[in-house]
């Protein structure tokens, strides 16, 4: 079953080089933020701006290219779905 491609959510990760990222999935799009300094000020800037978004936090550093991102996201969307 593949998940629905519209909705909206925040993914917070670490990359190999130690930046930190949050990026937004809103429908179809995929909005990248970073590289921050550190976890504290992504942890800090997500809830303000995205209070009611889900949010998945992976915390080993890892790439993602932006259909990875889609994946993840739209599975966080229906995770919370579900838990609702």
């Amino acid at each position: 079953m593949q998940a629905k491609s519209d909705g909206h959510s925040v993914i917070v990760f670490p990359d190999l080089l130690g930046g930190w990222y949050f990026v937004e999935i809103d429908g179809k799009a995929v909005y990248r933020f970073g590289p921050f300094e550190s976890y504290k000020i992504v942890s800090d800037l997500v809830p303000v701006l995205f209070p009611e978004v889900p949010k998945l936090e992976i915390l080993e550093p890892t790439e993602f290219d932006d259909d990875a991102l889609m994946i993840l996201g739209n599975g966080e969307r229906v995770a919370e779905t579900s838990r609702e």
